[in-house]
């Protein structure tokens, strides 16, 4: 939940290849993901939050099935 178009400056294509990209790279032992809010105390929400760190998992997950 930003002002921005996106909070982080990136678009969630671009952080989704750069996901697939460190793990073929140099095979991480694990994806830290911090919390995403979806609903703010203010009313604001954001429904995407949840989906994006889904699919980043996700490409996590397959990216290590490739390596070994």
């Amino acid at each position: 939940l930003s002002s921005a178009a996106t909070p982080i400056g990136i678009t969630a294509t671009h952080a989704r290849q750069y996901v697939n990209y460190v793990v073929l790279d140099a095979q991480p032992a694990y994806l830290h993901i911090c919390e995403g809010a979806t609903n703010l105390a203010d009313g604001r929400s954001d429904a995407a939050t949840g989906k994006l760190i889904g699919y980043l998992v996700s490409d996590f997950v397959k990216g290590m099935q490739q390596v070994y």
